[in-house]
């Protein structure tokens, strides 16, 4: 008996250095230049240049360590504008969706997609993909194929290795091949092997990516757990991680902001977490769902002499998505805790006990909703999606505040926000 079912294969689009790269895009100045990207309130690096690389700088190296070459000229700082990389991300997608059946957004710079049954020539394939990502979105990508997702992942690194001999795609769907690039790679190259997890396989012998394919697997799921098996057993080519086109939906939404200065006035903070519950409101109604329960919470720094943290959870009367409803329970929870005179260094919004919003049907004793509360916020999201965030918003939300990040480096918002488009002038 012959087995005809159709062998899957695996693809991992990545985005080279994405934020670094994001920048670029609409600096040409940066391009071949040692460019870092500094986390919230300009803090740490968060994506650096390849040249930054070379220089031995890490991710995560605190700003200050670094100053002395911004200062010098060494390096170029960019804070965060991450409504900048998400709309670059999304285009990316797009271009993807034009050329496989399915996808999933593993994250803002990574997509898995299934090749499986095309039947053209999967390297060019992928090298048009990858052409066709720089053309219309001028974002630099790799692509790594394999017949399992953690394959394709590794065979993605080794895309990165070897750039110039490879075109920054690395197909491998042959054995032998795949097993040399299991021999070469480390077992922390390996998806899912985190720092800790590489330290205790490398005490047991287990330093390559091969020794994790050829390890008992039996053991490892007593040594370890389910995950660190079916890692080991994607290696050798077996299919246990599938494409996941309908994740779980969220347990929770948070919106939360270390601010750029020290917070003292409660109108302030008022303004803050009237923001949070905006930013909030605006993920709930993407996800389709209504909330419940509404957690309000205020922190000084943990340095302080007398720290103070506090949280309060506010109920709502019935599931609700309006931004309003938010706000008013926000601003309760913020009376119940606040303590004046205190130097507060964060505040944050959480989202929980969600309701689906299709097929709800309200309480009859509920109190009624506002009259057509569904067609505003849909006006406020869409008017704020096509002309850049904050263009409608409610009185408590101010348009610039003086507690927001700290971010003295931030490009302009070239994608989101008209009076930030870029100006070409023709002479």
């Amino acid at each position: 008996m012959t087995d005809n079912r159709i062998e899957k294969v695996f693809g991992l689009v990545d985005c080279h250095s994405c934020y670094v790269s994001c920048e670029r895009i609409f600096n040409a100045r940066l391009i071949g230049k040692p460019v870092v990207v500094l986390s919230n309130n300009d803090g740490t690096v968060v994506a650096r240049s390849d040249e930054v690389k070379a220089m031995g700088v890490k991710m995560g190296t605190p700003f200050f360590e670094i100053k002395h070459l911004v200062e010098s000229g060494q390096i170029i700082p960019c804070s965060s504008n991450y409504a900048l990389y998400q709309d670059i991300s999304n285009r990316v997608t797009k271009v993807i969706s034009q050329y496989v059946p399915s996808y999933e957004v593993y994250s803002i710079d990574e997509s898995f997609i299934d090749l499986t049954g095309v039947n053209e020539n999967l390297e060019k394939l992928c090298l048009e993909i990858k052409g066709q990502i720089y053309k219309q979105v001028g974002m630099p990508v790799g692509v790594g194929v394999g017949k399992t997702k953690t394959l394709a992942k590794l065979n993605n690194w080794a895309s990165k290795q070897w750039k110039k001999k490879t075109g920054s795609v690395v197909v491998i769907l042959d054995e032998t091949r795949q097993n040399k690039l299991l021999a070469y790679a480390d077992v922390g190259e390996v998806w899912g092997c985190g720092s800790r997890t590489q330290k205790r396989l490398e005490l047991m012998g287990v330093t390559k990516a091969i020794d994790l394919a050829r390890y008992d697997m039996k053991s490892l799921r007593q040594m370890f757990n389910v995950n660190i098996e079916r890692t080991a057993r994607e290696l050798t080519g077996q299919v246990c991680f599938g494409l996941e086109e309908s994740p779980e939906p969220k347990q929770n939404i948070a919106s939360t902001r270390m601010f750029g200065k020290r917070v003292y006035e409660l109108l302030e903070l008022r303004q803050a977490v009237a923001t949070y519950a905006a930013k909030a409101g605006v993920k709930l109604r993407k996800e389709g769902m209504l909330t419940s329960c509404l957690q309000v919470f205020i922190q000084t720094s943990r340095f302080d002499d007398v720290p103070y943290s506090n949280a309060t959870i506010v109920g709502l009367e019935s599931p609700s998505d309006d931004t309003r409803e938010l706000i008013a329970a926000a601003q309760a929870g913020l009376t119940r805790i606040y303590r004046q005179g205190l130097p507060y260094a964060k505040a944050g919004i959480m989202l929980s006990q969600f309701t689906p919003k299709s097929g709800y049907i309200p309480d009859l004793f509920a109190k009624p909703e506002r009259r057509n509360n569904d067609q505003l916020m849909t006006l406020i999201d869409s008017v704020n999606r096509l002309q850049g965030a904050g263009t409608l918003r409610f009185a408590i939300e101010p348009e610039t505040s003086s507690w927001g990040m700290k971010r003295e480096f931030l490009s302009p918002a070239y994608t989101t926000s008209w009076k930030e488009l870029m100006k070409v002038r023709i002479e």
